[in-house]
């Protein structure tokens, strides 16, 4: 039996280094540019009920940016996971069936991270709304981005043009909204849900927003300024 889950665990850390092509190399760079630091890549694959699971892992440190929002952090391995899954072709995407995401802090806490190719593909298919909410903000477009709540959220259009307004008169015009990661949650009345958590950068300011979306329908069930 010893012997058995010592070629299990064999398996499950099977390293493909020099088989990792130039797209998956690209889209490495592109979490490299976005969190600094170091980041080292590995490919394997684990067996699981029977199934054979090829998994792409991003062991993430020295992050200036991981460093200081460690409260953030599973939001942060989304995006992580994201950047390098929606960067890789359609060939590449359909290669892996895991994307993994290991994080060492400097004060030697590691946290790791599993998101399933259906998930990546789930906020993909999502990004498009959230492109458009971030544009109909930046823009002052909130008759439209009123009309992207689900029919049961009340929400005002006068009380979205107040709160960014207000937050314009004070910090200066909206020059980028930043999509950071994200989490999976449910919630009472709308089920599975997804919290988009970005940065909003103001002439003067820069701060958090977060977006919630229903994972059956894709519409918008909240909009948070924490």
């Amino acid at each position: 039996m010893r012997i058995i889950f010592q070629f299990l665990i064999l398996l499950a850390f099977i390293s493909c280094a020099n088989g990792i092509s130039e797209n998956e190399v690209k889209a490495v760079d592109k979490v490299l540019a976005f969190y600094g630091g170091q980041v080292n890549r590995s490919v394997g694959f684990h067996i699981e009920n029977n199934d054979k699971i090829n998994f792409f892992e991003l062991k993430l440190s020295e992050s200036p940016l991981l460093n200081s929002e460690r409260e953030w952090l599973t939001v942060h391995a989304g995006n992580v996971a994201y950047l390098f899954y929606s960067n890789l072709n359609d060939e590449k995407k359909l290669k892996y069936n895991q994307i993994r995401v290991s994080i060492d802090l400097k004060n030697g806490e590691s946290r790791s991270y599993k998101f399933s190719d259906s998930e990546l593909k789930e906020i993909e298919e999502l990004y498009p709304e959230i492109e458009d909410a971030n544009k109909y903000i930046k823009y002052a477009d909130y008759a439209s981005l009123v009309n992207q709540f689900n029919t049961k959220i009340t929400v005002n259009e006068t009380d979205i043009s107040d709160l960014f307004e207000r937050l314009k008169s004070e910090y200066g015009m909206i020059t980028d909204i930043q999509m950071h990661g994200f989490t999976f949650f449910e919630e009472e009345g709308f089920g599975d849900c997804i919290e988009v958590a970005q940065v909003m950068t103001l002439k003067e300011k820069r701060g958090p927003i977060i977006l919630v979306y229903s994972r059956e329908t894709n519409e918008l069930i909240g909009l948070h300024l924490p």
